[in-house]
């Protein structure tokens, strides 16, 4: 099993670069390295790289991976204890074992009295509470010379790990690629690899992707190797529940449980995201609010289509409902967003040209609401006085005088020949 495993460690560092900020090297003073991060942030790369030692006579390596393993959850205290000391000292150790006490118990000597710098390199590890105790208590009493690189089976497994000193933790926003790592794995330039990042965000398994589709050019969502991962690989491993919770979730402009609950009349939205943040990571509190959710885009929009294609018939209901939401709010640019892509022009009557200032003005979107003006039929800004007058003013603020003026003279309403000489004074 152990040749398996290391069969599998340098099938998984090939071709792969060695992320200085992300090795041992990075943090000698760290007992512990601790990988938290969705699936296909590089993770097992990262762990199977730490047991690439470089001096042999100096260093001793030990690597688990619980994927060589028939079934994982066969995985406990004892197996490990007997894979690592197996790994360290051959099968002239076990001569003495009787049980599997013993085996643990000749592994905390060997490993207190290890002269060399070791690495236990595990990838897999479970969240079984005797596995658990084991790798916290072999963490917290063998000497600094003994390092751990751990990359659990799920986000939220060996929790306590998180709080000890000396254990570092390195999450998504750590190991996403920067553009000069992507220079380095696919040999681009910093143009394209700045691209690369633009469109993938960073995601490992996706630049990887991106760095071998044929079309690089389309949507990182539109890919099939992308459209693959996701279906096969990603999604498969969330219980069923998980996944339409996921899928529903990127159709709402910002996830929240209340919203969420609200456009799916449903009571279940606290449980799903707090189940997501503890096993999977795959949401993210913003920036603004910890009770307001990010999904990666390419991820989101995956999911939009995927809803698009599967709940065809429910699209605009629930879209209207999202915007509806939104407008009782007050937060018109959201609102008018999931309108228009209902196709629902119905907001445009009820749109003043205070709530076009307060999204010009406070919130800078001018060139969102071009986009949105230009998204509804002419005919419904030419019945509608406010609608034109505010057309036209954000065309002359973005410097489309010309247009503004078609959209005042073709108006219907006087109020817009009042409203002219005004704007263009300002444009002037």
């Amino acid at each position: 099993m152990s040749e398996r495993m290391w069969a599998r460690q340098c099938f998984i560092t090939q071709g792969c670069i060695d992320r200085y900020c992300l090795s041992a090297s990075a943090t000698p003073e760290s007992k512990a390295v601790l990988y938290r991060a969705p699936l296909g942030y590089g993770k097992s790369v990262q762990v199977a790289l730490a047991a690439n030692t470089r001096e042999l006579e100096l260093e001793s390596a030990v690597y688990i991976n619980t994927r060589s393993f028939p079934d994982s959850r066969d995985v406990n205290d004892s197996l490990v204890a007997a894979l690592v000391l197996y790994q360290l000292e051959g099968v002239e150790s076990w001569r003495k074992i009787k049980s599997d006490i013993d085996t643990i118990e000749v592994l905390r000597n060997a490993l207190c009295n290890a002269k060399k710098t070791i690495r236990i390199c595990l990838d897999g590890i479970g969240e079984a509470k005797h596995t658990a105790d084991l790798i916290e208590d072999l963490i917290c009493e063998t000497p600094s010379n003994v390092k751990f690189f751990i990359a659990p089976s799920s986000v939220g497994a060996l929790p306590r790990l998180s709080m000890m000193a000396g254990v570092v933790t390195y999450g998504a926003d750590e190991l996403v690629f920067t553009e000069e790592e992507v220079s380095e794995l696919s040999g681009m330039g910093g143009l394209e690899a700045s691209n690369i990042i633009k469109a993938t965000g960073g995601w490992p398994a996706l630049v990887r992707l991106m760095c071998r589709t044929p079309n690089p050019n389309l949507p990182a969502a539109s890919w099939p190797e992308t459209r693959s991962y996701f279906r096969d690989n990603l999604l498969p491993g969330l219980p069923k529940s998980t996944r339409t919770f996921l899928c529903n979730a990127a159709m709402l402009e910002v996830i929240s449980a209340e919203c969420y609950g609200y456009v799916y009349k449903t009571e279940e939205a606290d449980r799903e995201i707090t189940f997501l943040n503890e096993h999977y990571a795959l949401l993210a509190p913003t920036g603004t609010s910890a009770d307001r959710m990010d999904m990666h885009p390419v991820l989101r929009e995956y999911l939009r289509s995927l809803f698009n294609t599967t709940q065809r018939e429910r699209r605009s209901y629930v879209l209207k409902r999202v915007a509806f939401w939104h407008w009782r709010r007050g937060e018109y640019l959201h609102s008018i967003n999931a309108a228009l892509e209902a196709s629902d022009h119905r907001w445009a009557r009820v749109v003043s040209d205070s709530i076009i200032l307060d999204v010009a003005l406070r919130q800078g979107e001018i060139e969102v609401l071009r986009t949105w003006f230009g998204k509804v039929p002419a005919r419904t800004i030419k019945k509608i006085a406010a609608l034109s007058i505010g057309y036209a003013w954000i065309l002359y603020f973005s410097q489309h005088a010309r247009q503004a003026e078609e959209i005042l003279v073709s108006s219907l309403h006087p109020s817009s020949c009042i409203f002219r000489p005004i704007v263009t004074a300002h444009s002037v």
